[in-house]
């Protein structure tokens, strides 16, 4: 049955071979037949990608926040948008099978890619709160454009040689329309998504530990009380919007592993849900983190400053000159 979202917006027909296999039947029938879960990752998807936009501008706008930290933030934002944006794009099955491989296959490389940049990320955020040497110099971002960017493509090569090994057609997209073209069977989401995400996430868990250890000792020894405290509020700020991210990315790999892998509809109707809601709730925790909102009111601030001293400079030139006496 056409839905709301495949047959008035999308633009493809949807083909009825699909409501026999995998999440379409009981209630994510019901759910595609109506289009609600359609309409749900649309709208929730768009609101995704604005927020990220602007996560995105207001990190490269501000040269206080265009340091290593930042720019890898920013990497982690585009790759997030372009998951977010391809998901909508196959949201309610891609009825081409070169289309919806090759969609497929992007989404897949992508969602490692965010995952790598949040493991760089906490290993950056261990780097600086140890005060490791060179820890902001270019090499050292070449080295996770290389990690982030690049491993993604091996984890790429071996789903692909999983999933052919595992069905004998890979361009037969009966099975993979009702999962918005994830392409990936059992063993190849298991072993090239779901583990892999497990153990970058465990890493960045164990890079985060480390700096709370490293941060608790660092603002042990500053002798002012003031300072310590300043330096311990800023630290567990930045650890807190770590986790936070941590816990959105995890918590919506796993229920798409869960989803895929025992094709239950209620995971697959949360997990759509969620990843819809990924970039929002992320682009909001960067957003709105503490040192983003002093730059913005430290530029409000200086704004009505100068605005004050240009007018008192031209009433001066309007009015005589003082006696020297």
């Amino acid at each position: 049955m056409e839905t709301l979202y495949t047959g008035a917006i999308h633009g493809f027909p949807q083909s009825n071979a699909g409501l026999t296999n995998g999440i379409s039947m009981g209630m994510g029938s019901s759910f595609d037949q109506d289009g609600v879960l359609s309409l749900i990752v649309v709208l929730g998807g768009s609101l995704s990608l604005v927020a990220l936009v602007f996560a995105f501008i207001t990190y490269s706008l501000f040269s206080d926040l265009r340091s290593l930290a930042g720019t890898t933030l920013m990497n982690l934002l585009a790759a997030l948008f372009m998951v977010q944006l391809l998901f909508i794009v196959g949201v309610g099955g891609v009825q081409d099978s070169e289309l919806c491989i090759s969609l497929g296959l992007s989404l897949q490389y992508l969602r490692m890619t965010v995952v790598c940049w949040l493991a760089a990320m906490c290993h950056h955020l261990y780097a600086t709160v140890a005060s490791i040497p060179r820890r902001d110099d270019p090499p050292t971002y070449l080295k996770y454009s290389i990690f982030a960017w690049g491993a993604p493509f091996l984890n790429l090569a071996v789903a692909i040689f999983l999933q052919i090994r595992e069905a004998s057609n890979i361009w037969n997209i009966v099975d993979l329309t009702p999962f918005n073209c994830w392409f990936m069977g059992t063993k190849a989401t298991i072993y090239t998504y779901g583990l892999p995400v497990f153990l970058l996430l465990l890493s960045a868990g164990y890079y985060l530990i480390k700096a709370a250890i490293v941060s608790r000792y660092t603002c042990s020894m500053q002798l002012e009380i003031k300072q310590r405290e300043k330096m311990k509020r800023r630290r567990a700020l930045q650890m807190i919007l770590f986790l936070k991210v941590c816990m959105i990315v995890g918590f919506v790999a796993g229920c798409g592993v869960a989803s895929r892998i025992w094709k239950i509809p209620f995971l697959w109707a949360v997990f759509c849900t969620a990843h819809s809601l990924q970039g929002l709730a992320v682009a909001l925790s960067v957003a709105c983190n503490c040192r983003v909102l002093k730059v913005y009111a430290r530029k409000s601030y200086k704004q009505p400053k100068q605005q004050i001293a240009h007018s008192s400079s031209s009433m001066q030139l309007l009015a005589p000159a003082p006696d020297p006496v």
